[in-house]
């Protein structure tokens, strides 16, 4: 790795800490699985369960980052053979604000967590079971032995006026954007709202085979091509449509909503909704190129349709009044689906076919209340209609919605009930990060995660 031109390195790091965890507070005592509502004793230290992750690595930058986004690559899609490599691109919240950057992130030779060998099994019952599955193993062991680098870093750096808020990626289109292959847009917490062109980068990337990339961009070319400061006030909600290139939507905290428009080698932007809560998240549909979903205080879920300014088509109180809607996510595959999380921990899906308007919400498909802090970011899986990631500041879980109880659970009157914070659609739980605050899966990559805290990053498959 080398410094890049301002002299900041992000540097990667292996994990200690993660989850699915087990605590133990001494090394003596029974080791017990840990979930976040049950706090940590003094002496008690969380140990990360290898066996657990198929991979993991973790990275610490030289500041925190708010959020991030995966870009699309090059280097196929359904990829499952190790080593992997993936590109995103990640914003800073320095503690000066002139030190703030978007940065562009290469990271290649993301190998294999190395897992110990499992004891010889006494039973032969037993033995015969696991056959197919130890063989199994076995060659995906054989075909990654070979791969034991280290995990390399490659990143460029861009400065950025003030903290970053969002980072948005435009998705590529089927050809180049106004002569532009990647689009990164950021919501600044100055109020402007800023779209850098990372092609230099992407074409730097694919030129470089590991450590610091062929210097390509200019200090002209590291600078936003396009800046509104058009909304009163800083705001999170950003969205890029995945059927309308180069159409973008963002919301700010006084409530406005802001709709561009691609004109050539520029944009136009208008003001075309007004609410008297902040807008916190939006959502454009994946399927119709004119409607949009908000996410807003008050617990309020909007839908809009672009055809009709200065009204939401409807308004739903998904969420208690007096919480706020923090995020949204719209299910890619099953389209009538959306999911919500509010700042009371607790996270819906819901049926849009039954959103009618008015105050009243029909009842959601799901609604998760075993959080213990405000949800802060989830996402559907690219390609699996059931599954989704969520995170709060304590942790990242996936969940399988398609996962039912069994009947036959706890129907004993002697038997002991299920833990209450550990829903059975819940599948795995990342922890260890703290105050976690965005997530999202690699399109490319099945079923890897990469997230972002105040500790840092983390990459991981289960």
């Amino acid at each position: 790795e080398e410094d890049d031109e301002d002299g900041s390195k992000p540097a990667a790091e292996p994990s200690n800490v993660s989850s699915d965890v087990q605590l133990a507070s001494q090394p003596q005592e029974q080791v017990k699985v840990w979930t976040p509502g049950m706090g940590l004793q003094e002496g008690e230290t969380l140990q990360m369960d290898e066996s657990a992750y198929t991979m993991h690595h973790a990275l610490t930058p030289e500041w925190p980052a708010l959020s991030f986004d995966i870009l699309r690559d090059s280097f196929g899609d359904c990829r499952t053979r190790f080593p992997h490599s993936m590109i995103c691109a990640v914003g800073t919240q320095a503690s000066r604000s002139d030190w703030n950057k978007l940065t562009i992130m290469k990271l290649t030779d993301l190998n294999r967590t190395s897992k110990k060998k499992k004891p010889k099994k006494e039973d032969d019952d037993e033995e015969m079971d696991n056959s197919d599955d130890e063989s199994d193993d076995e060659d995906m062991d054989e075909s990654d032995d070979e791969f034991d680098d280290d995990p390399v870093l490659e990143h460029i750096s861009l400065p950025h006026e003030g903290g970053v808020n969002r980072v948005r990626a435009m998705p590529k289109p089927t050809t180049p954007f106004s002569g532009r292959n990647g689009i990164v847009s950021t919501w600044s917490d100055t109020g402007a709202v800023n779209l850098y062109d990372i092609s230099p980068a992407l074409a730097s990337f694919e030129r470089s085979s590991g450590g610091a990339p062929t210097p390509m961009m200019n200090e002209a070319q590291k600078r936003p091509f396009f800046t509104y400061s058009g909304h009163s006030t800083e705001g999170f909600a950003m969205d890029w449509s995945r059927i309308a290139p180069g159409q973008l939507a963002t919301g700010d905290c006084s409530g406005d909503i802001h709709l561009w428009t691609p004109s050539e080698s520029t944009f136009t932007v208008q003001s075309a909704y007004k609410s008297d809560q902040s807008v916190e998240d939006i959502q454009w549909s994946p399927t119709e190129n004119t409607v949009l979903a908000a996410a807003e205080c008050g617990g309020c879920i909007k839908i809009y349709d672009t055809r009709k300014k200065g009204i939401a088509m409807l308004t739903t109180q998904a969420h208690n009044a007096n919480t706020d809607v923090n995020v949204l996510a719209w299910n890619r595959v099953v389209t009538n689906l959306l999911a919500s999380g509010s700042d009371d921990g607790v996270f819906s899906v819901w049926d849009l076919r039954n959103f009618c308007g008015g105050k009243k919400a029909p009842d959601p498909l799901a609604r998760f209340t075993s959080h213990r802090k405000p949800i802060t970011s989830l996402e559907w899986h690219p390609t699996d209609e059931s599954m989704i990631v969520v995170s709060d500041d304590d942790a990242t879980f996936i969940y399988d919605l398609s996962v039912e109880k069994d009947p036959e659970e706890g129907a004993s009157a002697d038997a002991p009930s299920p833990d209450p914070e550990v829903p059975p659609q819940l599948l795995f739980m990342h922890c260890g990060s703290e105050m976690t605050k965005e997530v999202h899966w690699h399109p490319q990559i099945p079923s890897l995660i990469m997230t972002t805290a105040l500790s840092g990053f983390s990459v991981f498959i289960p």
